[in-house]
């Protein structure tokens, strides 16, 4: 089977799927070539596949790539987000916060560990250690900071 025989076949139950995920037709038509570009490129996978394992690996292209673009969007939007807001707090003359500002914004929960890391300079494994902790907790716990101290730093005028 050829990819004009699978798009055929395929296209009108991935248009559907795409027009769910997207609720756009125009972007349900366009995910919908792009993962038949990305089928002519494995061609020779697909024609070993059966008919249902041919449908799944399209609908999972399909999907992966809505999401990788959406996530996309949500980083060029944050990013904009952030531009804009220095660009108001330069243009408004104020300073950037001290430090005793910006710990006023960490959850309280997460204030011992963010003072361990940025004040004294502990890296993951000494904080849990000293905390008796996994160090993968305790990187978890400064990415959600940071991550909610993005959002309230971009958040304020």
């Amino acid at each position: 089977m050829n990819i004009a025989d699978l798009y055929e076949k395929f296209r009108d139950r991935l248009t559907r799927y795409a027009i769910s995920l997207s609720h756009n037709l125009d972007r349900a038509d366009d995910l919908v070539q792009e993962t038949f570009v990305r089928a002519l490129r494995h061609s020779q996978q697909l024609q070993d596949m059966n008919q249902y394992q041919q449908e799944a690996w399209l609908k999972r292209v399909l999907r992966n790539r809505f999401f990788d673009e959406q996530r996309t969007n949500q980083r060029q939007l944050h990013l904009s987000q952030q531009l804009a807001a220095q660009l108001r707090r330069k243009d408004s003359g104020s300073a950037l916060p001290t430090y005793d500002e910006v710990i006023a914004l960490v959850p309280q929960g997460h204030r011992d560990i963010f003072e361990m890391r940025y004040r004294l300079g502990m890296n993951s494994s000494e904080i849990a250690q000293d905390l008796d902790i996994s160090p993968g907790t305790v990187r978890y716990w400064l990415h959600q900071t940071i991550q909610c101290l993005r959002e309230q730093i971009t958040q304020q005028p």
